[in-house]
C-alpha cells in the first residue's frame, strides 16, 4: 500500500449521517499528524432542518465561535510533536476523509453529508495550512462521466483509495469507473488514477489507455441512464395499465402509481400496498399473511389500502376468507383499492361492503390517464 492511503469507500455509505466526531491521520512513515476538529452540530437532523430554511451555519450549537472545520497538522521530531500549522479548513463542517503525505502536505476529500458535492470535495493545501487548490468534480470530470457516477440521496460515490506517489510529489486520485447497475460504489468497483502535482496544484496527464477506457464506460453508462429516463418520462405521461406480469414489484409499482393518479389523499398520504401472489409460489403464504395484516392494521383505518394479485379469482377468494373476520365497520373510514375487472367486482363489494370501507375498483385493463396538476408540474420540472 502506497504512502497516505485512505479508505473513502466505507465511509457513510448510506443516507444516514453520524454526527462528525474529531479525526486523526498520520502520513505512512508515522511522521506527521493531522487532526481534524469538525465544527460541533446539535444533531445531524438539525444541520438538515437548517439547511432546508437556508439558515447560515446549519446545526450550530449556540455560543460555540468556531464556523467551519480546523485542521492541526505536527510534525515528529525528537520523539516530540511539534506544531506546524493550525487554520481552518474549507469544509463547512469537515472533511470526510484526509490524507497526510511523508513531506507533510494535506488533502482533504467531500463534505461531511454529501460526498461529491461542492467545490472542496478535494482540496490540496501548502505547507502553512493554506488552501493550493480546492476543486469540485467538474474540475477534473466531463459532465456526463459525473452523471454516470453511482449516487445516492446525498452523494456520488466518486473516490477510492487517493494516495500519494511514492516520491510524495503527486496526489493520486482513484475515481469510480461507472458501470451498468452499478451500486453505491466500493473497493469491488473498477477505478481510474488522476494524477495531481503537489506542488502547484496543477492537473497531470492519466494513463491514456486507462482513462480512454474509463471515459468509455462512462459514456455507455450515460447512454443508458438517458434511455431509462425517456421510458421512465413516456410512462409517467402514459395512461396507466395493470401489468402483464406475476412479479410483486411491477403491481406494487402499479398500485402506487394508481394512488397518485386517483386517490384524493395523493399530496399528503401514501397507500399500503399488498400482493396477493400465485398459489405455486414458495412464498405464496407469506403475501397471505401481508393481506390479512393489511386489512386489520390499525394505521390503514384511515387511509389507502391497495390489493392486487395476478390472479383476480384467487384475490376474490381469499379477501372473501379473511374479511369474514375482519369487525363490521372496521374500515368505514378507509379507501379500499382492489385489482379486478367488471367480472369479479361485484363479488368484491360484496365482500368488503361489512368493513364500511369506501371500495374502488382497479381494472388494470382500462387505462388511467396522469393527474392533470401531477403532469403539469413534471412538464415544468423538465423544463428548468
Amino acid at each position: 500500500m502506497g504512502a497516505g492511503l485512505v479508505w473513502l469507500a466505507g465511509v457513510a455509505r448510506a443516507d444516514s449521517w453520524q454526527p462528525p466526531t474529531p479525526e486523526v491521520y498520520f502520513s505512512s512513515d508515522k511522521a506527521w499528524r493531522l487532526t481534524v476538529t469538525p465544527r460541533a452540530l446539535v444533531s445531524s437532523l438539525a444541520y438538515y432542518e437548517d439547511q432546508v430554511a437556508h439558515r447560515a451555519h446549519p446545526g450550530a450549537r449556540a455560543g460555540n465561535l468556531q464556523k467551519q472545520a480546523q485542521g492541526y497538522l505536527q510534525h515528529r521530531e525528537h520523539g516530540h510533536w511539534r506544531a506546524v500549522w493550525n487554520a481552518p479548513l474549507l469544509n463547512d463542517v469537515g472533511p470526510v476523509s484526509a490524507i497526510v503525505s511523508s513531506a507533510g502536505r494535506v488533502v482533504t476529500f467531500d463534505n461531511w453529508g454529501s460526498m461529491g458535492y461542492g467545490k472542496d470535495v478535494v482540496v490540496i493545501y501548502d505547507d502553512h495550512g493554506k488552501p493550493l487548490r480546492a476543486m469540485g468534480l467538474d474540475d477534473f470530470l466531463p459532465k456526463e462521466y459525473i452523471e454516470a457516477l453511482p449516487a445516492s440521496v446525498s452523494s456520488i460515490w466518486w473516490g477510492g483509495k487517493h494516495h500519494f506517489s511514492v516520491d510524495g510529489r503527486q496526489l493520486v486520485l482513484s475515481v469510480v469507473v461507472p458501470a451498468t447497475n452499478q451500486g453505491i460504489a466500493d473497493d469491488s468497483d473498477e477505478h481510474v488514477e488522476l494524477p495531481f502535482d503537489m506542488t502547484s496544484g496543477k492537473t497531470l496527464a492519466p494513463d491514456p489507455r486507462a482513462w480512454a477506457h474509463a471515459l468509455h464506460e462512462a459514456h455507455k453508462v450515460a447512454a443508458e441512464q438517458r434511455a431509462a429516463q425517456a421510458a421512465a418520462d413516456a410512462a409517467f405521461v402514459a395512461p396507466l395499465l395493470g401489468p402483464k406480469t406475476d412479479r410483486d414489484e411491477d403491481w406494487h409499482r402499479y398500485l402506487v402509481e394508481a394512488f397518485f393518479r386517483l386517490d384524493p389523499g395523493w399530496k399528503n398520504d401514501f397507500p399500503a400496498t399488498k400482493v396477493l401472489r400465485l398459489p405455486q409460489r414458495k412464498d405464496y403464504e407469506a403475501s397471505v399473511g401481508f393481506l390479512r395484516r393489511a386489512l386489520r392494521d390499525g394505521t390503514n383505518q384511515d387511509s389507502a389500502l391497495m390489493l392486487a394479485s395476478p390472479s383476480q379469482d384467487n384475490l376474490v377468494r381469499v379477501l372473501s376468507e379473511e374479511v369474514a373476520t375482519v369487525p363490521h365497520g372496521w374500515l368505514k373510514q378507509a379507501r379500499v383499492y382492489v385489482v379486478v375487472d367488471d367480472a369479479h367486482t361485484t363479488a368484491v363489494a360484496r365482500i368488503l361492503a361489512p368493513t364500511g370501507a369506501t371500495y374502488i375498483q382497479l381494472d388494470p385493463g382500462k387505462p388511467i390517464p396522469q393527474r392533470k396538476e401531477r403532469l403539469d408540474a413534471y412538464m415544468a420540472n423538465k423544463g428548468k
